[in-house]
């Protein structure tokens, strides 16, 4: 035997919210972005300096490869106060240069405003790239207006080992 449904009975529960709980739901969402948001801000800014460092130390990997590859001079000269840095060759080859010529110049506020050279912590302005991959050694710092800092160490070898000081 098959029960029938009483159409006359209706059911106590009907489909959908009240309008008290959906405040309390908006409620809940709002405190939640707003515990988030600042979370995100300082996120944000500090993945701006990482991608700026990152940005320079690959600079350096991509002309000591050229570098070799051409048997030619590379620079790179970091300009402290305009916060860019520009990538140049020699005008011929071989371990002696008559000259550069500019070949890119990279600005850091394209990444992110507020980043900039530590001046004080930076120990070399002038980066020179030999044919061998001879790396200029030397230090250089980015902070950010959070106060955090990447800190780029060229060694000799041309590696830029970058550490990140986040606050």
């Amino acid at each position: 035997m098959v029960a029938m449904k009483n159409p006359r009975k209706r059911s106590k529960f009907h489909g959908g919210f009240t309008l008290v709980e959906l405040i309390i739901v908006l409620s809940l969402l709002t405190i939640v972005g707003l515990i988030a948001i600042p979370s995100y801000q300082r996120m944000s800014i500090n993945g701006n300096l990482k991608s700026a460092a990152r940005d320079l130390a690959s600079d350096f990997f991509n002309l000591r490869q050229l570098s070799m590859a051409e048997n030619r001079m590379y620079r790179i000269p970091l300009d402290i106060a305009s916060r860019n840095y520009t990538l140049q060759q020699c005008n011929n080859t071989g371990s002696v240069c008559g000259g550069y010529s500019t070949t890119l110049t990279k600005n850091l506020t394209s990444v992110a405003a507020d980043i900039a050279f530590d001046a004080g912590a930076t120990t070399e302005v002038d980066f020179f790239i030999q044919p061998r991959g001879v790396v200029t050694n030397g230090i250089i710092v980015l902070r950010n207006s959070r106060g955090s800092t990447a800190t780029i160490n060229v060694n000799a070898t041309g590696r830029a080992n970058v550490q990140f000081n986040f606050l």
